[in-house]
């Protein structure tokens, strides 16, 4: 692989926090470091793929799978039920036109479709149209400027992939209707889970997250492009999900010390305990993701400062 140094988006200089390797999927054989910026507290790898290694990297990634069915399916839905208004992304009754940035298969948008028939659907990604029938109207970036504006644009997970986030939100911005906002959902550096399991945790997902934002940090690259933000603590659920696959993590790292591991898994179970009796703001600071809901304030157009 290809590997130029990467750094934080927000330009400050870095500290080690542990070492990595991609232990979920395997795509890559390389180790890097995980560095925490000394400024925002963001975390991120001290390198990153190329763009001839990113295909490597991302290779059978996830998020362009279909949606699973017969039992794993019916465990999915059970999961979701308590979750609808996040699944929905604050998706506002009144939306008509609605833009996925990062779709990848379309399971989020397929939902919208059968849950809000009104609602247009369109999708774009980074990576390949999906393949086979789809739900929605898949765009490609000229074709996302053709059709813009939107009444509402979402980035699941999304930025912590980005080399320059900050132009992808100032420019999705500039494509949006009056009164509409960007929903974003990005994991938390400063979650419980990365501070019980270290390079364990879930959202490490080296070699494929290029930043994983702290609060401070994600507030900043909103508001330096024109966007205030709100944030909002994500389900309990989610924080359960997110704690059974870094425990997968641990058990699959059989290079590591028994003992470390299992104070790991045993300190990550006491911090989602911890989390999930927490009162609203405790859980706000440490949950996993952060989800911001941002708006343009009246009269006002968003811009590019970062580089």
């Amino acid at each position: 692989m290809d590997w130029p140094t990467n750094r934080c988006s927000c330009g400050g200089a870095g500290e080690l926090a542990f070492e990595v390797r991609d232990l979920k999927f395997a795509a890559a054989t390389a180790a890097g470091r995980m560095m925490r910026c000394a400024d925002c507290r963001a975390l991120y790898p001290d390198r990153f793929p190329g763009p001839g290694a990113l295909a490597e990297a991302y290779a059978d990634y996830y998020t362009a799978r279909p949606a699973r069915t017969g039992w794993r399916g019916w465990l999915r839905d059970l999961f979701n039920r308590p979750r609808r208004s996040y699944l929905r992304r604050d998706l506002p009754s009144g939306a008509r036109r609605l833009l996925d940035f990062g779709c990848g298969s379309g399971a989020y948008l397929a939902a919208v479709r059968s849950d809000q028939p009104g609602c247009v659907a369109f999708g774009t990604d980074l990576g390949p149209r999906p393949a086979g029938p789809l739900t929605f109207t898949w765009l490609d970036q000229e074709g996302m400027e053709a059709e813009a504006p939107f009444d509402w644009i979402t980035l699941g997970h999304v930025l912590e992939h980005l080399r320059d986030p900050g132009a992808t939100v100032a420019r999705l911005g500039r494509r949006l209707s009056p009164n509409a906002g960007l929903w974003v959902a990005t994991p938390n550096s400063e979650s419980f889970i990365f501070r019980a399991a270290g390079r364990w945790a879930r959202d490490v997902d080296f070699p494929r997250h290029r930043e994983v934002f702290s609060r401070r940090g994600l507030e900043r690259l909103i508001g330096e492009v024109g966007f205030y933000a709100r944030f909002t603590s994500p389900p309990r659920i989610n924080a359960v999900l997110n704690v059974i696959s870094t425990l997968g993590m641990i058990m699959r790292d059989h290079e590591a010390n028994g003992l470390e591991r299992a104070r790991a898994a045993g300190a990550v179970l006491t911090g989602l305990a911890i989390h999930c009796l927490s009162p609203a703001r405790t859980r706000l600071a440490s949950a996993p993701e952060l989800i911001a809901t941002c708006r343009i304030p009246p009269g006002a157009l968003p811009t590019t400062k970062r580089s």
